[in-house]
């Protein structure tokens, strides 16, 4: 049943401060993703600022070698992860393998291929994020399509009865329209329920039942809030975490070792000339006029003998270098990335060690596929269900199928396909999309060439031209002089006419 207008702008008022918690958190981790942490120093997540401590005494030159501190490592730890985890195609179990559901072509009218990527870069970062499903139809052609969207955490929230439920049981989407002295004087509010979408603007972060307004409604049909939570991290009590929360404080201290390090470069990586025991100058005059006197190449004598000449030496830099080192391999352990990534060490690895050292970060991937997984095919059902395709709305032994991104020699994956093919006798179609590289048009095709028997001719045209070119080859092999002496030898030899050589007598 649709809510009234007075419900819709209370359960809006009752919620919309969770949102903007949720907003806040989410900005500020979305300002360390992209290295921007100073921008998030008034608003700190855990009491964590995003510019490092300086001296008490600060000059423009403090302040300038503090703009130099920040470093972007959060956003290569989100990278790391989100360029493993992209989605192919989805399939029916039973079905045609090489084949995906009638569902894929939505996704791909709604160009998901690309936004996919930020989908899964706004939950790796924020911790969640949404996609959204309503019956629509194409801008282009005009035809019945469904309408999929995406939204980061900074701009919606869904509610749950209870943290394991499938479907939310309202969500708030909502952006801002004005903004002046960090605060938010307006915005624009749709609550998402499960018969329709009420949309509302808000004025003061709507603390007061006076500052919502309802506009209008719109049913969707769709029986359920047609919305879909993706998640990097989420555990059984709803606490959904990003990749970048749980190491603020490494990802601080890091931007510290660098403040204090450039510190020492500019203002204590010198050695210090002294002088005890000269006599001063008598005057300003005469001290200006010895500083105007003295070159680099001068030297300074004195003849009283209680002179003392020496230097200080420089402060040596080899301690903070090994604390960035330092903290640089414990954020890679904790954030199962790869170490050369962080390190900046040589990338000329061997399959096997490349294997290896990208061994943690394929596990972390498959957690994050098997959760997200789940999510795609929530939102494949919705989609079908948006366009009128009950079949595969019910189809919940769907599957979705995640781009092979491990890093492998070739050679030994085609080795071990082909023992595999071989030795167990499993059909070399199943075993293409395990090439490297191979997508599903690469499947369709070959699977149509060998319905049609082109694969079949193309082998037999290589061969046949494989067998000419040897051919000649051994011909050209031949020696000039050796072909020479078998033309006599054949010259030499009577030649046979075919009749009797009675007559000839």
């Amino acid at each position: 049943m649709v809510m009234s207008a007075g419900q819709v702008k209370g359960l809006a008022r009752e919620n919309f401060p969770s949102f903007l918690r949720q907003r806040e958190n989410a900005q500020v981790l979305d300002a360390w993703a992209r290295g921007e942490q100073r921008q998030a120093n008034e608003h700190g997540l855990h009491g964590i600022k995003g510019e490092p401590y300086a001296p008490r005494q600060v000059t423009e030159e403090y302040q300038q070698l503090s703009r130099l501190s920040p470093n972007p490592l959060g956003g290569l730890v989100v990278t790391s992860l989100a360029q493993t985890v992209y989605v192919d195609g989805v399939r029916r179990t039973g079905g045609d393998p090489s084949k995906n559901m009638d569902v894929w072509n939505t996704w791909q009218q709604n160009g998901w291929d690309a936004k996919q990527i930020p989908l899964h870069r706004a939950a790796i970062t924020h911790g969640l994020s949404f996609a959204t499903t309503r019956p629509d139809k194409d801008p282009l052609t005009g035809d019945k399509m469904a309408k999929m969207s995406a939204f980061s955490a900074k701009r919606m929230a869904a509610f749950y009865d209870d943290p394991n439920d499938e479907w939310p049981s309202f969500a708030i989407q909502a952006d801002p329209i004005n903004r002046f002295e960090g605060f938010q004087s307006e915005w624009t509010v749709t609550v998402i329920d499960d018969e329709a979408a009420y949309y509302l603007s808000c004025e003061n972060n709507g603390y007061d039942l006076d500052d919502w307004t309802f506009i209008s409604y719109e049913e969707h049909g769709m029986k359920v809030p047609p919305i879909v939570r993706y998640a990097n991290s989420i555990d059984l009590d709803g606490r959904a975490t990003g990749e970048i929360e749980a190491v603020l404080p490494m990802l601080a201290r890091i931007d510290q070792n660098t403040f204090d390090r450039l510190i020492v470069q500019r203002f204590g990586a010198w050695k210090v000339r002294y002088i005890a025991g000269m006599a001063k100058p008598a005057d300003t005059t005469d001290k200006v006029a010895e500083a105007l006197r003295l070159k680099i190449e001068d030297l300074l004598i004195s003849s009283n003998p209680e002179t003392k000449f020496g230097t200080l030496d420089a402060t040596d830099m080899k301690g903070f270098l090994d604390a960035d080192d330092h903290d640089l391999r414990m954020l890679a352990a904790i954030t199962q990335t790869p170490p050369h990534h962080m390190l900046g060490l040589s990338s000329n690895l061997q399959a096997e060690a490349l294997a290896a050292a990208t061994e943690g970060l394929m596990r972390k991937s498959g957690d994050f596929r098997m959760v997200n997984g789940q999510s795609h095919e929530q939102l494949f059902r919705l989609t079908a269900y948006a366009n009128g395709n009950a079949e595969e709305a019910r189809a919940t032994d769907m599957q979705v199928r995640w781009r092979d991104t491990e890093s492998r020699s070739l050679v030994q994956t085609a080795n071990g396909l082909a023992l595999i093919a071989t030795s167990l006798k499993v059909p070399v179609q199943m075993l293409w999309e395990r090439i490297p590289g191979w997508t599903d048009g690469d499947t369709e095709r070959a699977t149509k060439m060998v319905e049609d028997g082109t694969f079949e001719k193309l082998v037999a045209e290589l061969e046949s031209d494989i067998a000419v070119d040897s051919a000649k080859a051994m011909q050209d092999a031949v020696p000039p002089e050796q072909t020479s002496a078998v033309g006599a030898k054949n010259a030499a030899k009577p030649k046979s006419t075919g009749g009797s050589d009675k007559g000839g007598k």
